[in-house]
This record gives C-alpha cells, structure tokens and sequence, in this order.
C-alpha cells in the first residue's frame, strides 16, 4: 500500500489490515459527517421476460450485435412507496418500479451498423427494510445492468429479444454526524512512484518477458 503511517505513541498506525488488540489508545474524539447505513439488501435479477421489440431494420439480414448505455432508473412518481409494519416496529414494506432503458446495436456479415435507441423495461421491487424514520427520502438505491442476450428476429414484422441481467441494492440511509474514536488527521501521502519508474523495476528484476498489467 502506498498509504504513510502515523506514529501514535510508540506504534505506528495507517490504512490497512490489524491484528485484534494491536491498536493504540485513540488520541480524540472526532466529529464526522458521513452516510450511515441503517438496512440493505442487493439482489441479481434475470429480466428474461422482456416482451420482443418490433423494430425497422435499416441493414439487410440485421443480427444482434451488443447493448450500449445501459442504465437503471427509479420510475417517479410514484417513487418509493413505503407502508409501516405494526407487528415490526421500525420496520416498512418499501415498493418501487425501475426502468431499464437501453440502445441496441444491430449489424450484419457486410459490417453494417445500425443503433436502436431509448429501449425500455420495467420491473417492480417489494422489501422490507429497517427505516428509522419512515419517509422516502432516506431510501436508496444503487444498480448496474448488461444485455446477457439478443437476438433479431427477422420477418413481418421484424423483432428483437434481449434478456437483460440486473444487480440492485435498495438502502435505507441517512447523512448523519457521528462521534468517532480518531487518530487525527492521515499524514500526508508518500510520493507518487512514476510508471516508467515502475516498469523499469519490473524489466530489472522479473526479466524481459514478464507480462506487465500495466498501460
């Protein structure tokens, strides 16, 4: 790591794994603004049900080619909607539908390209999740998505299927101040080591043909 340590009393402390019992006694109690996290949960979903696209292919004998600009959206209003569970206090059924809009890019064997923008789909969430204060604002989400299939299917009229693969995390989360036991503020970095200065030691001492992960 390329993090500096900081010495606190006779041990010096920094980023990175300890062992149980080795830290020193803090030096202050800080006051910090950060996200804290009350409940969440992630999940993977298959949208395998997306119903096929008519489409008007602009290129002779289309073929799927990939998905570009995948991108996940909370659909509001409605947004979050969130009902309070008596037999659980603290707890609410939170329901939200999400839209994934998505570009295809169709071709063939001439290299033809054709790009199939703003395609959409939806599917709906419905959690329970710890909330200690039951309003939408502190529920949020995080989701990436990728086509995991597609296929033109040419005729009258021509469609396209797509499946596409999703992972979600749905959070109840506040911005808050918290008391921290701290060691002060992190020293400053140690100097950045040059790329050339890198490779150099990789060549000198793994030799010539050593694969660099590097650019």
């Amino acid at each position: 790591m390329a993090f500096a340590k900081k010495l606190i009393g006779e041990q010096e402390v920094g980023p990175g794994p300890v062992e149980p019992g080795q830290l020193p006694e803090p030096t202050e109690i800080a006051c910090i603004e950060v996200t804290k996290i009350y409940d969440s949960c992630s999940q993977r979903l298959c949208l395998d049900s997306i119903p096929p696209a008519i489409i008007v292919p602009t290129i002779t004998n289309p073929t799927f080619g990939r998905c570009e600009n995948v991108t996940v959206t909370l659909v509001s209003p409605p947004g979050f909607t969130l009902t309070p569970i008596p037999e659980r206090p603290g707890f609410v059924r939170v329901q939200a539908t999400f839209q994934v809009t998505y570009d295809v890019v169709i071709t063939n064997t001439s290299g033809d390209i054709q790009t199939l923008t703003g395609l959409t789909t939806t599917f709906t969430k419905d959690i329970v999740l710890y909330v200690p204060e039951p309003t939408t604002a502190i529920i949020k989400y995080e989701a990436v998505a990728e086509c995991l299939f597609g296929r033109v299917n040419v005729g009258t009229p021509t469609t396209l299927e797509v499946i596409i693969g999703v992972w979600i995390i749905i959070k109840s989360a506040m911005d808050v101040q918290l008391l921290i036991p701290s060691y002060g503020f992190c020293p400053v970095p140690p100097e950045c080591v040059p790329l050339e200065k890198t490779k150099k030691w990789i060549t000198t001492n793994c030799g010539s043909n050593f694969r660099m992960i590097l650019p």
